[in-house]
């Protein structure tokens, strides 16, 4: 009898430095996805050069992070940094939700990554309900089913 093949986890890389938004997102998550988490922006940038191509299903990006930067380095990184990282080495059929509450430099990053193809939603964190991650998720998910 041939064995079953291991479960194809929807993974989401999630890139936030608020411990209490990454608590959120994996309170939300459904059964069937996982998360990856960055803590930081040097973090996202090593995550995104080892996973490139298709490991995710979906890209949830902060701007601001430095709360949990390990060095001055990766303090001196953004989401504008990630976004960069993400057009040169993801492919544009992976999702994006923008979550940050950065109103200046948002919509540069927004832009950035929808030029570049990105199907990218912008919601920002004090707007983020339960509902509106799950509809984003399962979007997300219906995109990755098809790839």
């Amino acid at each position: 009898m041939p064995a079953n093949p291991p479960p194809r986890f929807f993974r989401i890389l999630l890139i936030e430095d608020d411990i209490e938004r990454v608590q959120s997102v994996r309170t939300w998550l459904p059964p069937w996805a996982r998360v990856v988490w960055a803590q930081s922006a040097g973090g996202a940038l090593g995550l995104i050069r080892r996973d490139a191509g298709h490991v995710y299903g979906g890209v949830m990006l902060d701007h601001d992070l430095g709360q949990r930067a390990m060095t001055a380095d990766d303090a001196a990184l953004s989401g504008s940094d990630v976004a960069l990282a993400l057009i040169a080495h993801f492919s544009p059929d992976i999702p994006i939700l923008v979550q940050s509450t950065n109103q200046v430099q948002v919509p540069r990053v927004v832009r950035q990554l929808e030029e570049q193809g990105f199907w990218v939603t912008r919601r920002p964190w004090y707007e983020m309900t339960e509902a509106a991650f799950l509809a984003w998720i399962e979007e997300a998910r219906a995109l990755w089913e098809e790839l």
